[in-house]
């Protein structure tokens, strides 16, 4: 028995002793990742102690030989200087991440992946497989930065948080949780317990009208992270509109949340998969930083 606890207690040693690895995709073409995803990841490794890996995906064009264009355009041309644009802005990304770092005094590893264009985004959900957690961006009148996210978030089996387009990046003191009671929901909680923990305060928050749930859901929930250590209480909103995600956006941060978590939830394994409507209003237009996992 004695051993089985030194094991125990030298096991809970190791697992605090673990450092966090965040990952920081940057896209290049057709749209490059912002600065400012760039200035939140730093900031936010920083307040978590975690080493942030940068990666700029570059993209490789095949020429794809047709007589018309040939006649009417100089593709050649046009392909090179594409893939000239991708390079030039992955050295220019990767190199403010590795100066806002060594500012920040967050340990950063950076690195070029170079991948078709059709494979771009399965390349990003493939790089993200080896780290903790993705940072991501979701920018409404850029649609790719949507559709990189929504392939790490359902093809990388790791969690994400999604930041707005303006800068939010900060300590999570008010964490809440979008509770509907799904296998979703609980895998996103369980994967957001490292800012659970160092949480001064957590709401599981409920809707009423929008699904089934059994009555105390919520409150059970709250219950056993209470009996963790955790400051927790449960809330419940009404669901009043016909955007479900907006809705849950409001209510946290009428609630003063610094940070949503919640399951990420698709219909479909196809890429075109329908999302659901929480899920998708999140990603259509997200109001603060959202920890989404599938």
């Amino acid at each position: 028995m004695e051993i089985d606890d030194c094991n125990r207690g030298g096991s809970r040693e190791m697992e605090q002793d673990m450092t966090a690895q965040y990952f920081l995709p940057l896209a290049t073409y057709p749209d490059a990742s912002s600065g400012l995803i760039i200035s939140n990841a730093v900031t936010f490794a920083g307040y978590y102690s975690a080493h942030l890996h940068a990666c700029a995906l570059t993209v490789a064009i095949p020429h794809i030989p047709n007589a018309w264009s040939s006649l009417l355009l100089d593709t050649p041309k046009m392909i090179e200087h594409a893939e000239t644009v991708s390079r030039d802005r992955a050295a220019t990304l990767v190199s403010s991440a590795t100066n806002l770092a060594a500012s920040a005094e967050v340990e950063l590893s950076s690195r070029t992946v170079k991948t078709t264009l059709p494979l771009l985004h399965d390349t990003a959900a493939t790089e993200a497989r080896f780290f903790d957690l993705a940072i991501l961006e979701c920018i409404a009148d850029v649609p790719d930065t949507r559709i990189v996210s929504e392939a790490i978030i359902f093809g990388s089996g790791r969690p994400a948080i999604i930041f707005p387009n303006k800068a939010l990046a900060g300590p999570i003191d008010h964490l809440v949780i979008a509770w509907d009671g799904s296998r979703a929901a609980a895998r996103a909680v369980n994967d957001a317990k490292p800012f659970i923990r160092k949480a001064k305060r957590v709401s599981v928050l409920s809707l009423t009208g929008e699904k089934p749930l059994p009555e105390p859901s919520g409150e059970r929930l709250a219950e056993i992270l209470v009996a963790s250590g955790v400051n927790a209480s449960a809330t419940v909103a009404r669901f009043t509109s016909s955007s479900i995600g907006q809705i849950i956006q409001q209510t946290a941060l009428e609630l003063s949340a610094d940070m949503l978590v919640m399951g990420g939830f698709g219909h479909s394994r196809l890429r075109d998969f329908v999302l659901g409507g929480a899920t998708d209003g999140v990603l259509h237009e997200p109001l603060l930083p959202v920890l989404m996992s599938h």
